[in-house]
């Protein structure tokens, strides 16, 4: 009996992470977005989209909706690879609901430089470039 207690609360830990959205996984939208408008300001020409990758950095719970739906607000990398061999990329910003994507405008920041650190094994987040 005291070992499955001890297996009991040993477990504890593992069921209290915090989660993420559910779904629907909405890094389609702030991608979507953030090509209209890097196009629109003449930044960003023929896409490569098999390249195109989006990383989540953060979600966070930031209240609900006037219908009461929760709201996550969601950050996200992407990166553009243009068939000509460039790279362009944004981070974005957006809030996102339980069952819709688009709650919000999507904020887009174009990443001018991104300054890698001496160590590569030290890399938050390995997917991004």
């Amino acid at each position: 009996m005291k070992h499955i207690f001890a297996v009991l609360l040993l477990s504890l830990p593992a069921l209290c992470l915090a989660q993420g959205r559910p779904n629907p996984p909405c890094d389609r939208w702030p991608t979507n977005i953030a090509e209209n408008s890097l196009k629109d300001a003449g930044m960003l020409g023929s896409i490569d989209y098999t390249k195109t990758q989006a990383v989540q950095l953060a979600s966070e719970k930031i209240g609900k909706s006037e219908d009461g739906e929760q709201l996550w607000r969601e950050v996200y990398h992407i990166t553009f690879h243009e068939k000509n061999g460039n790279k362009v990329k944004v981070i974005t910003v957006d809030d996102a609901g339980e069952f819709e994507c688009s709650m919000s405008s999507v904020e887009v920041f174009v990443v001018s430089k991104h300054l890698l650190p001496r160590v590569e094994n030290d890399r938050m987040f390995k997917q991004i470039e």
